[in-house]
């Protein structure tokens, strides 16, 4: 069984309703907080995420996906089509600090507003709420029902003391007791149900799930019990319950009749943390780190546009090219300002991508360097460590342990021959050219980083307490 399963996770790294009344499809945006690359179904057959696994091999599966190595980076490139060293997001989003996404940058909701969709959001925002101009209704949300920052107790919705859940700009105090992922998706129904369907709809779902902490109701661990490891049991079960949620809002749109117009997207926003049950084997590295298994993430595209589906699609994608290729499907036009690339044509046909380059990582605050050229990608500077490969429980039960190793920097991999990042390159006189080719181009993106406000202090104006124990906006 344990080589069975090995050569089934290891093989997918290598390798109805009424008539519409709008043409514009209806857009279905989705995102898992910390779901690593051996989270789902279609990476490891252990996982229980059926109403996903559905939908990605009935679409169009990406192998080559990238997110940032934490949250705020991956939302802010997902939202504005830039990399985030360009922003001053290079980092996560602190509750006390006066900081959040510049607000000169227009996001992908007032894009698609332009080309009059109706725009909702439901989860997580954590890209900044020191004042209501850096929250979602302010930034081309119609409607936002979820929280402000980037963790929280999932039925008590509170986060250090302090109740973060809104409605709008409305405290939300009736849901204590329901589990966020299902009150997301009850949300979800409704806005659905009340949707008019002459006009296109956005609708963004950044869930919480499966972020820590460990909570999710006790049905969903009853598959899991065998595994002798608490906190994987509780992943697991946290990502079927993603995935029935998932299914209420497909079944949501199929009875409203939008299904066979809607494109839906899938993606985790960064890669899990090992040492909280989530795994990204067979990749190297966890959550926060610039390895494959901190960045290379599980993702997607489903729908009726797609000419091609039913394939991987190896072809290189950044999460900033989700805007423009969303406004591009939406009708919209081409922003030469952006970093991200229209990859419909690619996604939609299997065309090579039209991607050579991404920046994993530019923070010289934090003296943390990262690029991918090619097939090439180099690690220059500090690192966080967790560089091993992980073993989850369920393989660990069957023999299939961690590797460790102990390495120092800079590294060069040839990512196309070598994903698990197992042969470093750099130094080898054989790669001299690449490996000088490379440093050469990261000296010449260097300049365009805007460094992230490092030496923000906590504001004792933003703790709960001065408001009923609510994390209110307002006090930067």
């Amino acid at each position: 069984m344990a080589g069975v399963l090995l050569l089934a996770i290891a093989g997918c790294l290598f390798g109805q309703g009424a008539a519409q009344a709008t043409t514009k499809p209806h857009i279905l945006l989705i995102v898992a907080d910390d779901l690593g690359w051996s989270d789902v179904s279609w990476n490891n057959p252990y996982v229980l995420t059926p109403n996903l696994h559905t939908l990605a091999t009935a679409g169009v599966i990406f192998n080559q996906t990238y997110g940032q190595p934490t949250c705020s980076p991956s939302r802010a490139a997902l939202l504005t089509g830039k990399f985030p060293f360009r922003l001053g997001m290079q980092r996560v989003m602190d509750n006390k600090t006066p900081h959040g996404l510049p607000l000169d940058e227009e996001l992908l909701p007032q894009k698609l507003k332009k080309l009059g969709y109706a725009t909702h959001m439901i989860g997580k925002w954590h890209l900044g709420s020191c004042k209501w101009e850096y929250t979602p209704t302010e930034r081309g949300f119609d409607s936002f029902y979820g929280y402000h920052h980037g963790a929280q107790d999932y039925y008590t919705h509170k986060s250090a003391r302090g109740l973060d859940f809104w409605d709008g700009k409305t405290s939300v105090s009736d849901q204590n007791g329901v589990y966020s992922t299902e009150s997301f998706a009850t949300r979800a129904e409704s806005i659905i149900s009340q949707h008019d369907s002459n006009t296109p709809l956005f609708l963004y779902m950044p869930f919480q799930s499966v972020h820590t902490p460990h909570q999710v109701p006790s049905s969903y661990l009853q598959p899991f019990s065998t595994l002798q490891d608490d906190n994987r049991s509780s992943i697991l079960g946290m990502a079927t319950a993603l995935d029935d949620a998932i299914k209420r809002v497909t079944d949501a749109l199929k009875g409203k009749g939008l299904w066979d117009n809607t494109l839906t997207v899938f993606m985790s926003d960064n890669g899990g943390e090992y040492s909280d049950g989530q795994s990204n084997w067979p990749l190297r590295g966890s959550k926060g780190t610039l390895w494959e298994g901190g960045t290379r993430v599980p993702a997607f595209v489903h729908g009726n546009m797609l000419e091609r589906t039913g394939y991987t699609y190896h072809g290189m994608m950044h999460g900033v090219d989700i805007l423009p290729t969303l406004v591009s499907v939406a009708g919209g036009n081409e922003d030469p300002g952006l970093d991200g690339k229209n990859m419909w044509q690619s996604i939609s046909t299997g065309a090579d991508s039209p991607r050579t380059e991404f920046v994993y990582a530019i923070d010289s605050e934090a003296n943390s360097y990262a690029i991918r050229v090619g097939d090439y990608k180099l690690i220059t500077g500090l690192r966080a460590r967790k560089d091993d490969w992980y073993a989850p429980a369920e393989m660990q039960q069957m023999g299939i342990l961690t590797e460790t190793v102990d390495e120092t920097g800079p590294f060069l991999f040839n990512i196309r021959e070598d994903p698990l990042e197992k042969s470093n390159l750099y130094g080898v006189a054989e790669y001299a050219s690449i490996q000088r080719a490379m440093r050469h181009r990261l000296n010449e993106l260097k300049p365009f980083e805007v460094p992230f406000p490092a030496d923000l202090a906590d504001d004792p104006a933003a703790d709960p307490s001065n408001y009923g124990n609510v994390w209110m906006p307002g006090w930067c």
